[in-house]
């Protein structure tokens, strides 16, 4: 709503612009995902309506809108219905030869790598948009001031402050009942509490969360070094006990022992590392972060290339953490992720598959779409996703088995 109101504000510099470039989309898609933990299939109807508008009614001001409302309907185990306004991106920036500033409701991006970027940790994610979509559609706005001070013109500087009001979903439509939301398959032991007792950071001044980036070019390679300090976008759910006394139980000898389920936001600091390069027709990236409040490193490097009707990309990132609560010990992942796209007929047809395959728990995650442009803006889409994991494993993508999806989406673009 915020961000509505600042739009609202922002009307008559935008209706006085000289430059305004608006469009929009309007969508529908149906999924159906016919493995569910609980047994069953769900099927689910998504609408959206789109509105993005840039307007530049200065030579050094900029404005930016990026609306959508989105609408459910579902059968996840009976009738569900949500609808939610939401705005992506809603910033003012003032430009000059030196500096710029940002300020106002968004998205920023940090990292090289494509779809699994270890120092992109500026915006919370939605993981059935994640997984449907991928991860630029799936970042979550935040409210921010980003300065960048361009130093020399190979080398700038770029400092952001922004607000933890928001945490990452599972779905931002009905979360409660989604088939992406894990905290379903928890299995609640005798005597607990089943309401979430979430303990979100609250948007004020203590907690500021914020960081710096530089940014320089060495020859024919781009570098950046980067530390942010913010709260992790999805929290640690622990079961904590509690003490309960029934007051109908006039003469009871002992406090009944129950257990509630808490959700809390941690602090993390992360310092970051990236570069990439042009070696004839290839891109070459490396990304690293360490996080050490929980001893963790994310490092990787890949390549891409495109060249005429094909782009190919492949990455590698490997994970490690210690326990830092009792005995120690040391946990290693390895993610290989790699996409092929295939245009035909003039970008008429458009063929992609995309992977991410886990080695060291036997997951992975394979996403394929056909897409056809009807006209120059109606398309249609078909897609299917397949999650592989072990019952025990406790990899992200294990923990996301029998999530299973196929969806037929049709667009139209204005």
């Amino acid at each position: 709503m915020r961000a509505l109101a600042l739009l609202l504000v922002l009307l008559p510099a935008v209706a006085r612009a000289q430059k305004v470039d608006a469009g929009g989309e309007v969508s529908v898609i149906g999924i159906s995902m016919p493995n569910q933990p609980e047994g069953g299939r769900t099927n689910e109807l998504r609408s959206r309506a789109r509105l993005d508008v840039t307007a530049d009614p200065a030579s050094w001001l900029r404005l930016k809108f990026d609306g959508s409302v989105d609408g459910l309907v579902a059968d996840r185990s009976g009738r569900v219905n949500d609808v939610i306004v939401r705005a992506r991106d809603a910033w003012v920036e003032v430009r000059g030869s030196k500096a710029d500033v940002r300020a106002g409701y968004g998205r920023l991006v940090w990292g090289r790598l494509d779809e699994i970027m270890p120092s992109d940790v500026l915006n919370p994610v939605e993981s059935s948009r994640y997984f449907l979509e991928g991860r630029a559609e799936a970042r979550l706005p935040v409210a921010f001031v980003r300065s960048r001070l361009f130093l020399t013109e190979e080398t700038s500087f770029e400092a952001v402050v922004s607000l933890p009001g928001r945490r990452g979903r599972f779905d931002e439509l009905d979360e409660a009942s989604s088939p992406f939301n894990l905290l379903r398959d928890l299995v609640l032991p005798a005597g607990l509490i089943d309401d979430l007792d979430r303990r979100e950071p609250k948007a004020a001044w203590r907690n500021l969360q914020g960081g710096g980036r530089l940014s320089t070019t060495l020859g024919r390679v781009d570098a950046s070094v980067s530390a942010y300090r913010g709260f992790e976008s999805f929290g640690a759910v622990s079961l904590e006990p509690a003490v309960f006394i029934d007051p109908t139980v006039p003469a009871q000898p002992i406090p009944l022992v129950v257990g509630t389920l808490v959700e809390r936001y941690a602090r993390f600091t992360m310092v970051a590392a990236d570069a990439e390069a042009i070696v004839g027709p290839w891109a070459i990236r490396a990304e690293t972060a360490y996080f050490p409040d929980r001893a963790a490193v994310d490092a990787g490097i890949g390549v891409d290339r495109s060249a005429g009707d094909y782009r190919v990309f492949t990455s590698v990132v490997w994970h490690r953490d210690r326990t830092t609560d009792g005995p120690s010990v040391v946990n290693h992942d390895l993610s290989l992720i790699g996409s092929v796209e295939r245009r035909f007929a003039r970008d008429r047809y458009m063929v992609r598959v995309f992977g991410v395959s886990n080695p060291v728990d036997g997951s992975g995650f394979v996403r394929g779409v056909a897409a056809w442009t009807v006209r120059d803006n109606v398309a249609l889409e078909a897609s299917g996703g397949v999650f592989t994991g072990d019952a025990d494993g406790t990899d992200t993508l294990s923990r996301f088995r029998e999530r299973d999806f196929v969806f037929l989406r049709l667009r139209w673009f204005f």
